[in-house]
């Protein structure tokens, strides 16, 4: 006698169902247009891309045969991702591709600390110029409380090659003036690219969870088509300045309440708040004319 049938499991209908494959093919096309412009430019081609996909797919397609509560066999995996079973069982045994997972940079981690901790800002909440040396607060101090296992001298180098600061001598002291503008890496640097990743994969994951049902995540935009190149100059100008304002009460709030959470056992969870702008001119063989402003609700929360 055979073996009797596989008893198939008990699935519950998702809460909202996905959206179809060929429309969520196409929308992820079109975000992954500019990521490609960003890989070809640093040499990744179709083949290196294709190999770091596989190992991504798979690890992504065993979370949700885990969230739905079925069996993550190689079978299963195997039909999900449409990658072979023998791949399947490479990536198992973690001879297929490899992730390396990096820490936040120690330069980053110090102007972090910089931004947020009150000793280091002044009274308008901007981290403040530091005395290269000294007793606390200096610059030497900022870096010692966030590593001492890389000396400060190395760190400052870093920060000025990043061009995150400067040192300019006043009255005989060395001061460290830090960029205003805050944490902003130079282009194709590898702070660049680890802002890079962590922003958009965040981005991401709110837009996706409003997408597939999840508990809704604030992700919006405001959109005018017609405009002017000054009046996209200004509105990038307004951008700026309501971000500033944002981002230093959100840094303060923050900042409070991870003070407030530190050590409790509950407190696991972290956060991103973050915004952007971009303006284009029209391709040449647009037509269109008027004008027209929308904004864009990916939320699904009732708040105004």
């Amino acid at each position: 006698m055979g073996r009797p049938p596989r008893q198939i499991a008990s699935l519950a209908a998702p809460a909202q169902p996905a959206p179809a494959a060929d429309d969520a093919l196409r929308a992820a096309a079109v975000v992954l247009a500019p990521m490609l412009r960003m890989l070809l430019a640093s040499g990744v081609d179709y083949t290196r891309l294709a190999a770091q996909l596989k190992p991504l797919i798979l690890e992504q397609a065993r979370g949700e045969l885990l969230r739905t509560g079925q069996p993550d066999t190689d079978s299963a995996l195997s039909a999900l991702s449409g990658v072979h079973r023998k791949d399947v069982r490479a990536w198992r045994q973690g001879t297929l591709g490899e992730r390396v997972a990096h820490e936040a940079s120690i330069s980053s981690q110090v102007f972090a600390r910089w931004v947020q901790d009150p000793l280091y800002r002044d009274r308008r909440r901007r981290p403040k110029p530091l005395a290269r040396h000294g007793e606390e607060p200096s610059f030497e101090t900022l870096a010692r409380s966030v590593t001492r296992d890389v000396h400060p001298y190395t760190v400052l180098a870093e920060l000025v090659r990043l061009g995150l600061v400067r040192i300019q001598l006043v009255k005989g002291v060395e001061m460290v003036l830090p960029n205003r503008e805050g944490f902003v890496p130079p282009p194709g640097s590898r702070e660049m690219l680890d802002l890079f990743g962590a922003n958009l994969s965040d981005h991401a994951r709110a837009a996706v969870g409003n997408l597939l049902g999840q508990d809704p995540m604030l992700e919006q935009s405001v959109f005018a088509d017609g405009i002017t190149a000054e009046s996209a100059q200004a509105l990038s100008e307004l951008a700026r300045k309501l971000w500033a304002q944002a981002r230093s009460e959100m840094i303060a709030e923050a900042l409070r309440r991870y003070e407030t959470d530190h050590g409790r056992s509950n407190a696991t969870h972290r956060m991103r708040f973050g915004a952007y702008y971009w303006s284009q001119a029209p391709d040449e063989a647009a037509t269109g004319t008027g004008t027209r402003i929308s904004e864009t609700r990916a939320d699904l929360s009732k708040e105004e």
